[in-house]
C-alpha cells in the first residue's frame, strides 16, 4: 500500500542516513538485511527514521559518542535517536519505536541458515539495545527472505510497506 502522498515533501533515505522532522514530510527507503528503525512521539508530532546497515561498530564497541558514522550501525543509530528525543524534551515513555527490514535476502544453503546474518544481527542488536534503554517496539516487520520498501509520515507515525518480490 502506497500513502498519499500529495502536497508532501518526499525524501529518500540512503543506507547510514537518518531523518528527523517536526513538520510533515514522508520519507521512504527500500531495504533488504538493513534495518530502519524509526522514533515517533504523539505528544509534539516528532519523528525520527534511520537506515542501518550493520548490528554495531568494532571502532566504537559501547562508546557511540565518539561513533564517526552513527546511523550506519543500530547500536549506535538507537544511541544517537534517544539523544535526539530527549533534546526536544521527549521521554523514552513517551517514544513509539517502530522496525522494519533485517531480511535474509541472499540466498543460502540449509548449513548457512543456521548462523546468524547481517539481518537477523540488525533484528537482535535493536531488541536488546531497546530493552536495555526500557523502550517498547510497537510495530514491526522484520527477517524473512524478502526486501521491504516502506513509506514514513512524520506527521502521524504511520508506516506503509510494500514487500519486494524476489526475482529467483
Amino acid at each position: 500500500m502506497k500513502p498519499d502522498l500529495d502536497g508532501l515533501k518526499n525524501v529518500y533515505l540512503h543506507p547510514g542516513e537518518a531523518c528527523f522532522s517536526s513538520k510533515p514530510i514522508a520519507v521512504s527507503t527500500v531495504l533488504g538485511s538493513c534495518l530502519s528503525i524509526t522514533f515517533y512521539s504523539r505528544k509534539i508530532k516528532y519523528a525520527g527514521i534511520s537506515h542501518c546497515q550493520l548490528p554495531n561498530s568494532r571502532e566504537c564497541k559501547s562508546d557511540c559518542d565518539n561513533c564517526l558514522d552513527p546511523f550506519k550501525f543500530v547500536n549506535c543509530t538507537i544511541s544517537a535517536m534517544i539523544k535526539k528525543f530527549e533534546k526536544m524534551q521527549i521521554q523514552r515513555k513517551d517514544i513509539e519505536v517502530k522496525i522494519f527490514g533485517g531480511a535474509d535476502i541472499i540466498k543460502s544453503s540449509s548449513k548457512e541458515r543456521r548462523t546468524s546474518t547481517v539481518g537477523r544481527q540488525n533484528i537482535q542488536m535493536a531488541e536488546e539495545i531497546l530493552r536495555k534503554n526500557n523502550m517498547n517496539i510497537t510495530a514491526s516487520d522484520v527477517g524473512g527472505a524478502l526486501g521491504r520498501k516502506i513509506f514514513f509520515l512524520t506527521e502521524t507515525g504511520e508506516i506503509f510497506l510494500n514487500r519486494i518480490k524476489s526475482n529467483g
